[in-house]
């Protein structure tokens, strides 16, 4: 069995003894890859593809303990177990979205961060420092077999990573929500509720940290953020994660702190694109944030709901512009960001690069209306 971890954080909140009592108990021989960092990096799985390619059919299982970045690099060393000694991890399936091969050696998850939803989801994100790219990866034989949740993990998390983690389940939850069609669907009040209840346990988390009840429900929390429920019926948006992207990759800087950044400067960019953007916006404002919309326009609304969202991440100390998170802001950057993020998408409004560009052009400054 492959260990893979990050640092020194699950020895410290005791998962690490845990996981490794019980497999000694249950007779695993154990080889262990450590040092995964966030926005985790080609070198690193093709580390760990190497060991299972050293140890092969005695290494039945990939197990992650961890959060999201790990749980990632994991992925895709399962997908490199599955590859030929001559074919090219990066060029030949992540940067192509080449579907991935049989048998590969599975996965599991044992969770210490509530954020990204990987836990239970066949998306992965990795960087190629080496180019400056940062990509998504989609294939079901990804998705974990099973997954470890216990809050009890998390009660030692720092303030900011508790944060960004938050940051993170919200944007998922927004990047299904705010995207055609914009019917009356199950899904969409689904959303809502999701979106609700992460602010509950935010505040919750903020106010008593070591609270397992707290920590509990930020774990539902993430997984339900991005288990793709909701998103069901949905184009579905991500444009605020392209855009991310190209931050980490170039600036190595946290995910969730990229994403608040972007999200509210995309969130004025594309309200007003189309009546079906800014009636989503309005009722957003009024379900999620509680905007009273008597005697207001559904633009207002939409605005006041807009800000109320800037407002809150700028209360638990989330950053709002580039400067806060050491990005410049000069041309030359803002055009290697666009560049990276290219013709991202988008469901209310297709972003083109240009458009990408206009966008982190106004991460200058906090948004206003």
């Amino acid at each position: 069995m492959l260990l893979v971890y990050g640092g020194g954080s699950i020895k410290r909140n005791g998962a690490y003894d845990d996981v490794t009592a019980a497999l000694r108990e249950a007779g695993n021989e154990v080889v262990e890859l450590s040092g995964v960092t966030p926005n985790p990096r080609l070198d690193k799985v093709l580390e760990g593809v190497t060991l299972v390619r050293e140890h092969g059919v005695n290494l039945n299982l990939i197990l992650a303990v961890a959060g999201g970045s790990v749980i990632d690099c994991a992925k895709f060393i399962s997908l490199g177990s599955g590859l030929g000694e001559d074919e090219d991890l990066w060029d030949g399936y992540v940067e192509t979205g080449k579907p991935a091969p049989e048998n590969l050696v599975p996965l599991g998850v044992v969770l210490t961060i509530a954020a990204t939803g990987s836990e239970m989801g066949d998306v992965a994100v990795l960087t190629n420092w080496a180019r400056n790219r940062k990509l998504g990866y989609t294939f079901f034989p990804l998705t974990p077999k099973f997954s470890v949740l216990d809050p009890t993990y998390l009660l030692t998390l720092p303030a900011e990573q508790t944060t960004y983690g938050f940051v993170d389940m919200f944007c998922h939850t927004c990047e299904q929500y705010f995207s055609l069609p914009s019917d009356d669907n199950l899904s969409d009040e689904m959303a809502e509720a999701i979106q609700r209840h992460i602010l509950r346990s935010w505040r919750a988390c903020r106010r008593h940290p070591r609270s397992y009840e707290a920590r509990s429900n930020a774990m539902w929390d993430s997984t339900f953020a991005l288990n793709r429920v909701i998103s069901r019926g949905k184009e579905e948006d991500w444009v605020t994660h392209g855009i991310e992207h190209a931050l980490s990759a170039y600036f190595d800087i946290s995910h969730g702190a990229g994403l608040a950044v972007v999200h509210p400067h995309w969130m004025k960019y594309v309200y007003t694109s189309r009546p079906e953007a800014t009636a989503r916006f309005a009722r957003w404002a009024v379900n999620v944030w509680g905007v009273d919309s008597t005697g207001k326009s559904e633009r207002e609304v939409a605005e006041e709901g807009i800000e109320r969202y800037a407002d809150f991440l700028r209360l638990v100390g989330a950053p709002l512009t580039l400067s806060e998170v050491g990005i410049p802001a000069d041309p030359a950057t803002l055009d290697k960001l666009a560049d990276h993020a290219g013709d991202v998408g988008g469901s209310y409004r297709r972003i083109t690069r240009d458009d990408a560009r206009a966008i982190l052009a106004s991460c200058v400054t906090p948004v206003v209306f």
